[in-house]
């Protein structure tokens, strides 16, 4: 299939008519019709069938489409990247930030940065870790700040600080449990609030679930650390965060380094 072929399945799978895909595309419907028969003929069996007013795809399509997905996915990328790179100027200074880091921490940086560059204009955007990658090697921004490393052949990375695993819980559940460290062992054999798998921190602690031979203890998933750290001030239970986010908690939680 030709790349005018596939943006022309693609555009039909997702408005389902040749009349649809055809303003979609900004082209005539015959253009389309022309371009479905095409492919069609190229790859020896037919993409959709005609059912009243509509064409519902085949098996086949149906099969080809996630794969279609993907490289339109790509290509939308090329096109920002393409779009980024020609209009760099006046763009200030691009910081993209893992939200818990943007609380307090950023906050924290941007007032020493600002005392030095003024006029220098900035935007933030919170992402999450592998979006943040992703958007770098698009230049979409020109710093990103992540937790640990996220290694990327088009990106180079530097340690800007380093913090601590800390258990964040409600006072009133701790009682006059005054201990300033806590095993991460037995934190692990206990219901607590914890991060996605898909976040650096949320793999360590399913790497140690699985070091341990634990299954994971009914509790609450959450996808940052401060939401943890909210839910943990709400009284549902100990959350384990990073140290930057426990100290913009506003709450009365008791604190804990992790062993």
């Amino acid at each position: 299939m030709r790349l005018k072929h596939i943006e022309v399945f693609h555009a039909v799978m997702l408005t389902g008519s040749v009349s649809a895909a055809s303003k979609l595309l900004h082209v005539t419907q015959p253009a389309v019709t022309q371009s479905l028969q095409l492919a069609e003929l190229q790859l020896g069996y037919a993409l959709f069938t005609r059912q009243r007013r509509r064409l519902v795809p085949t098996r086949e399509a149906q099969a080809l489409y996630p794969e279609v997905q993907a490289l339109m996915s790509q290509l939308e990328s090329v096109r920002r990247m393409a779009s980024a790179l020609g209009s760099g100027e006046g763009q200030g200074f691009r910081i993209l930030i893992v939200p818990s880091l943007a609380v307090k921490a950023l906050p924290e940086a941007l007032k020493r940065f600002r005392r030095r560059y003024r006029d220098l204009p900035i935007s933030v955007r919170t992402m999450h870790s592998n979006d943040i990658a992703r958007a770098m090697a698009l230049q979409e921004g020109d710093v990103g700040i992540v937790y640990g490393r996220l290694p990327h052949p088009a990106l180079s990375d530097e340690l800007v600080a380093t913090g601590r695993l800390v258990c964040a819980s409600p006072r009133s559940r701790t009682g006059a449990d005054r201990r300033t460290t806590v095993a991460l062992q037995d934190l692990l054999r206990e219901p607590f609030i914890r991060i996605d798998e898909r976040d650096p921190l949320g793999a360590v602690l399913a790497d140690q679930w699985a070091r341990l031979e634990l299954s994971p203890r009914a509790g609450i998933t959450v996808q940052t650390h401060h939401i943890a750290m909210i839910m943990a001030e709400q009284g549902f239970g100990p959350a384990i965060i990073d140290s930057f986010t426990a100290q913009a908690s506003a709450g009365d939680l008791h604190i804990r380094t992790l062993l």
